[in-house]
């Protein structure tokens, strides 16, 4: 490495799995930018110094393109020094460290300790004008036109086929004020839309004197918010005071959840020893479009859970015509090792799985385009995500995706009103409304 890059290295983030994951590499990026780094994520760099790889391991298909990912960065920059960290690190860092090319394994708790010795530890002679000054978080989303801030992390369920609190550790959850500073500071270097993000966010605040609700109540009045998104929130925390407040905000918080089902079926709800029925799940949905105008809720399902069988299967397909959710995430099971699923016994034929699978994605596409049919000669907020000629793209606030024809002077994270005329493809075709 020479003086030039020693002062200016180079480092490549490339991030797999879910809001969480790419919120804790943003969180990298501004740490080691921060040191004085050109910092790139999830793109190209000629030479880069340093790759981070921040994997994720809910399912062994994404432990897979972990694999392939790491292998496949190491062959393309075979110089470069090269850390993995996220999930998969965590449930196996053994195996991952012994992959040729792979240099250090960082454990998702020590990633901002590490960022922060990182320069120290390898001699990189780091200049003091290269510095600058950092707030609390981050400032800045990469390549993103809506921000990510992560409010929890962890879990504390033991769902008996998930393997995220073994790598994720209890749930903890950030204070208050450190977030409110963060989401002023994104909102006022162009961010309309905040997305809170954790592993559990219903258990945020839990065995402490604050909740979701009194999260809300303190950043929906932050000037210059346009848009307060919550992700995914597990059923059995929703509550009639998360719902009125949603409401009582409701021209700044989006009226959508993601709420994962997982399956129609109680039978194999209490085997996966989740905390609902199917029946509670389908009151609260209605409930919410009863205190939302235009709420919208998508989901998880996992087909072929051992012991499902054909009934139980419907059940998931009479959940999706019940729920009418707008998007359906559907997944095989997957056996993850450790995990009290592993060790069942009657598990199914993966062709079975996958035909299974294959089944709730037509009716889950079908459902979805009923819904979307319904909002055609609506006026929806649409926020810009991406412009190409004739045609730009971006979300209405409750997560529906929209199309249309924008003017010269439109530009990306604009909020606009859009005319919504027809529905192709899953998404919404309209024009500006003047």
């Amino acid at each position: 490495m020479n003086a030039s890059t020693k002062n200016h290295p180079t480092v490549l983030i490339h991030t797999l799995g879910c809001k969480v994951n790419q919120y804790d590499s943003e969180r990298l990026r501004t740490l080691l930018r921060k040191q004085g780094c050109r910092t790139y994520v999830n793109s190209n760099a000629a030479s880069p110094d340093l790759i981070v790889i921040n994997t994720c391991s809910v399912t062994a298909e994404s432990d897979r393109k972990g694999r392939q990912l790491i292998r496949k960065l190491i062959r393309q920059h075979p110089h470069a020094r090269v850390v993995v960290t996220g999930c998969y690190s965590e449930r196996k860092p053994d195996l991952l460290a012994k992959i040729p090319g792979v240099d250090e394994i960082v454990p998702i708790e020590e990633q901002e300790r590490w960022a922060e010795r990182l320069p120290e530890t390898l001699g990189w002679e780091i200049r003091p004008d290269t510095l600058w000054e950092s707030t609390v978080g981050i400032d800045a989303f990469q390549e993103h036109t809506r921000a990510f801030v992560k409010i929890q992390d962890g879990c504390d369920l033991r769902c008996t086929f998930c393997s995220i609190p073994y790598s994720r550790g209890q749930s903890r959850s950030r204070p208050i004020p450190e977030i409110i500073e963060e989401c002023r500071n994104l909102v006022y270097n162009g961010y309309p839309e905040i997305v809170l993000c954790g592993v559990c966010i219903g258990q945020y605040g839990k065995g402490e004197d604050f909740d979701v609700p009194q999260l809300i109540d303190e950043i929906a009045p932050i000037e210059g918010l346009a848009r307060l998104r919550i992700s995914s929130y597990e059923p059995q925390d929703l509550s009639n005071e998360l719902l009125d407040t949603m409401a009582r905000w409701n021209k700044i918080v989006c009226p959508h959840l993601h709420l994962p089902l997982q399956s129609g079926s109680n039978r194999i709800l209490r085997r996966m020893k989740r905390p609902y029925t199917f029946e509670f799940f389908h009151e609260w949905v209605e409930q919410a479009r009863q205190t939302l105008p235009n709420f919208e809720v998508t989901t998880d399902i996992m087909t072929g859970f051992p012991g499902e069988m054909t009934t139980d299967f419907e059940l998931s397909l009479e959940a999706v015509r019940l729920c009418r959710f707008t998007k359906v995430h559907s997944f095989r099971f997957s056996v993850r090792e450790g995990v009290p699923a592993a060790r069942m016994k009657d598990k199914l034929p993966p062709s079975i799985i996958e035909e299974r699978r294959r089944e709730l994605d037509r009716l889950a596409a079908k459902t979805a385009e009923e819904v979307k049919q319904s909002y055609i000669g609506h006026i929806l907020p649409v926020l810009v995500e991406t412009i190409e000629d004739d045609r730009a793209t971006g979300f209405t606030s409750n997560y529906l995706r929209a199309v249309f024809s924008p003017p010269k002077n439109i530009k990306q994270k604009d909020i606009v009103i859009v005319r919504i005329n027809r529905v192709e493809k899953g998404e919404l075709i309209g024009t500006l409304d003047s």
